[in-house]
């Protein structure tokens, strides 16, 4: 199995109800892999004249590429001075340790193309920074 990983990040700034300045970090960890899977089919199979019984038949799938993308969050405190490379390393730890925002998956090579993966990332940026109080304290 053959295996890619590249990580990919935005962020941006927001203000929270109570007027504290707030700097988002959207972070994308994109994985590619290439194996084969199984297939699992349940099929009728006769055992005998007359009598039919529910058997599963593996195959391998015709589909090697898999791809996923998921996503990291962090929020710089207003008191902390807004550091770049700390924001994408401690949305990277969160994505690591399954705290994330979520994932999507594909097995189509023309879906989450670097493009596609930037748009994500900034359509998930703005929703946060238009909900950050939903967001404060997430990973609590």
């Amino acid at each position: 199995m053959s295996k890619k990983v590249k990580y990919f990040h935005v962020f941006g700034k927001t203000t929270t109800d109570d007027g504290q300045e707030h700097v988002i970090t959207v972070v994308g960890k994109f994985e590619q892999t290439r194996e084969r899977k199984l297939v699992y089919e349940k099929v009728p199979v006769e055992v005998k004249e007359g009598s039919i019984v529910e058997g599963v038949l593996a195959y391998p799938s015709n589909k090697l590429l898999n791809r996923k993308l998921t996503l990291g969050l962090s929020i710089c405190h207003p008191s902390d001075e807004f550091d770049e490379e700390i924001g994408v390393e401690i949305a990277k730890k969160r994505i690591e340790e399954g705290v994330n925002l979520g994932s999507i998956e594909t097995s189509n090579v023309t879906m989450l193309t670097e493009d596609a993966i930037m748009a994500e990332l900034f359509v998930k940026l703005n929703h946060i920074i238009d909900n950050v109080e939903e967001y404060i304290g997430y990973d609590d």
